[in-house]
């Protein structure tokens, strides 16, 4: 007796995981020729019945029953079984390589491809910006009341940072803080790299992956002047690019050119679908340096209100994209209270904050800071003591660099 015998193996590819889904479905019980008696037979039970057997091999037929039996079905088990592993294998370690392309080090020896970016200007090039940590999303210096404090800076594309630090009295005074500290060998790769891109702009000057590979090199060598005249042109031809005048923003900063860093900023929070932290915390320093405490503090607490719409509402645009959380905001806005001088708004605002979020370590901190800088010593010590007891282990030793300034 024939017997209809349909296999279907569908292998997908979704967002770089590997899905492998089979079905096998045998003939209708009511359907073809044959007896019910014969669906029962022994041989089908038991191969029903046995988990580990692949579902690929066919149930037997009368008279037909060498075809598949012995070595030759296990054969076939065995074949597809090794094929579908190899399949498995093989996407594991495809995604395994796209793993080390996206997240492991730059290749500067590949060509250069203007018809992608080599240089994503959407990795949060952070020039004077305090590096975000630990997961909690602390970030020294820009997030904590004035005062001495430790200066962070980060500068970094694709996988390629630069971190380094400075103990100074005041992250908005004129202050020559250590930063982009590579290499010589690093140096001499960055501007290999640029030339190849500047070799590029020669020929196409509107290349809009070679301008910004030019504008973020420049900025990793520290030519911010450079740096801002392409990302002036690289903003003509990409006007809704956020990250575009977000990292001129940046660059207007480190040149102390303030109001530009404002104006920059300030476009790119308005064509963002959402709300991003890097201009948030860039836009308050924009503010505090250009002697505007209040315009920061007005800033942030429409920042505030707007995280709050998107807790009740699922429909504005700033629910599209928010890396920004309210225990972020409320350290900015502490901190633009400290800057303007309201002492007690600020420390209202930390005590709102512990209130709020009693086990995270970060209000503790700011307020501790915050009550040293002004007299209230013992305060100060309670505070950090707290600090460090709800401190996760990696964030522990910088409690205790904070408590001893």
């Amino acid at each position: 007796m024939l017997m209809t015998l349909a296999a279907t193996t569908s292998v997908s590819f979704n967002s770089k995981l590997l899905l492998f889904r089979i079905r096998c479905s045998d003939s209708n019980p009511k359907r073809g020729f044959g007896s019910k008696k014969e669906e029962k037979d022994p041989a089908l039970q038991q191969r029903k019945s046995s988990s580990k057997q692949s579902v690929s091999v066919p149930r037997k037929a009368p008279g037909l029953n060498t075809q598949f039996e012995g070595k030759s079905g296990r054969s076939f088990d065995i074949d597809f079984d090794e094929r579908l592993e190899n399949i498995r294998r093989s996407a594991l370690e495809q995604k395994k390589t796209e793993v080390v392309k996206e997240f492991g080090p730059i290749d500067y020896d590949a060509p250069v491809k203007s018809d992608q970016k080599t240089i994503g200007l959407g990795t949060k090039v952070g020039v004077g910006i305090a590096v975000v940590v630990f997961g909690l999303v602390f970030a020294l210096g820009d997030f904590l009341p004035t005062g001495r404090c430790v200066k962070i800076s980060w500068v970094g594309f694709r996988n390629f940072t630069f971190l380094s630090y400075q103990v100074i009295d005041s992250p908005t005074k004129n202050t020559t803080v250590v930063k982009n500290q590579i290499s010589e060998e690093e140096k001499a790769t960055l501007q290999q790299r640029l030339k190849e891109f500047e070799t590029t702009l020669n020929g196409t000057p509107q290349d809009q992956a070679a301008l910004e590979g030019a504008a973020v090199t420049l900025t990793e060598l520290g030519d911010y002047s450079r740096a801002a005249a392409f990302l002036e042109k690289l903003a003509k031809e990409r006007p809704t690019d956020p990250d575009v005048f977000r990292l001129l923003g940046e660059v207007n900063y480190e040149l102390n050119n303030y109001e530009g860093s404002i104006a920059a900023y300030k476009i790119s929070e308005k064509v963002s679908k959402g709300i991003d932290l890097e201009v948030t915390r860039g836009l308050m320093n924009a503010y505090l340096a250009a002697k505007k405490p209040d315009e920061a503090v007005k800033f942030l607490l429409d920042t505030r209100e707007r995280l709050n719409t998107k807790k009740t509402s699922t429909t504005d645009s700033v629910t599209d994209e928010t890396n920004l959380d309210p225990i972020q905001v409320e350290l900015l806005l502490g901190k633009a209270y400290s800057d303007w001088g309201h002492i007690s708004d600020a420390i209202a605002v930390y005590d709102q904050l512990i209130s709020a979020h009693p086990e995270d370590f970060r209000g503790y901190l700011a307020k501790g800071i915050i009550l040293r800088e002004n007299g209230s010593r013992g305060d100060a010590e309670r505070m950090f003591i707290q600090a460090r007891f709800f401190a996760p282990n990696k964030a522990k030793a910088l409690v205790d660099r904070y408590s001893k300034l």
